[in-house]
């Protein structure tokens, strides 16, 4: 049930989930008022507080604090409690809006703060590109997308060549300026729908969606133009190799898909490096 509520709760659209919030205050607020001022019902407008708190913004689970209070305060005067001085239920109703909105605040702490973690874990520290554990849930998050044979992807695996020179003779802090770089040229080069990640040392990976042949050899031109225009090979001697696998359907195994893209960057390697090689592999 609590799954079910969470799966709604993240695939609604916005409308739906903000009209679902009103509904359900609307609900409490009618059960309130069937139940009675004698019973307390207040902790239960935290759920709607607390659905906006985490799955919205911060101006939502506001409006949904205030909704929630005055939903509360109608409800106890309909009901017909009596009061010995008239501003008690008013001073109830701020007191309420006060608990509702620490309750939202520490929510939307927690959240930022989590989201915060998460994209810290999923963040390459020298970079600021994916790692490898962002890059291979992208992986599975597109292989659902695209499990039929409808779409053309490729799976680049880039390397630097001339690096460990650049290490040697320059030392390994300006070798990291020299990754944070180019993966700023990689970056720039590659569209906001395609993946790019640092598999680790200097090596790269991205993975081009919707795409075809053309599309994907102008991507390599593109990125070495890009690369060129950097002065990285002028400044540091430096070049990349590239191998470029295509696939009608990704392989279910990362593993598989990066190998095959190794497999034909070290190719461009053999040839007399700073090249590219593609090939269709499904």
């Amino acid at each position: 049930m609590i799954k079910q509520l969470e799966t709604y709760l993240l695939m609604s659209s916005m409308v739906v989930r903000r009209i679902s919030l009103l509904f359900i205050i609307i609900i409490l607020g009618a059960i309130d008022l069937a139940t009675g001022y004698e019973y307390s019902f207040a902790v239960f407008y935290l759920i709607p507080v607390s659905i906006a708190a985490w799955y919205d913004n911060k101006h939502i689970a506001m409006i949904a604090v205030i909704l929630s209070g005055i939903t509360w305060l109608y409800a106890d005067y309909s009901a017909g409690h009596q009061y010995t001085n008239s501003i008690i239920p008013f001073w109830n109703a701020c007191v309420r809006l006060g608990f509702f909105s620490v309750v939202a605040i520490l929510l939307l702490r927690i959240k930022n703060n989590l989201n915060e973690m998460t994209l810290m874990a999923m963040k390459d520290s020298l970079t600021s590109l994916n790692n490898t554990r962002a890059f291979n849930l992208e992986y599975q998050a597109l292989k659902k997308r695209y499990c039929k044979k409808e779409h053309t992807l490729a799976v680049a695996i880039i390397d630097l060549d001339g690096f460990k020179a650049v290490n040697d003779t320059y030392g390994h802090s300006k070798g990291d300026d020299v990754l944070v770089e180019f993966a700023h040229v990689l970056q720039a080069a590659t569209r906001h729908s395609d993946v790019v990640a640092r598999m680790g040392g200097d090596e790269f990976v991205v993975i081009l969606q919707d795409t075809d042949l053309k599309g994907i050899e102008d991507y390599a031109k593109r990125l070495r133009n890009s690369f060129l225009f950097s002065g990285l090979k002028q400044k540091f001697g430096i070049d990349f190799s590239m191998g470029i696998g295509i696939y009608n359907e990704l392989p279910d195994d990362v593993d598989d898909a990066t190998h095959q893209a190794d497999l034909l960057m070290y190719q461009s390697k053999a040839q007399g490096k700073s090249q590219t090689t593609i090939h269709a592999i499904l």
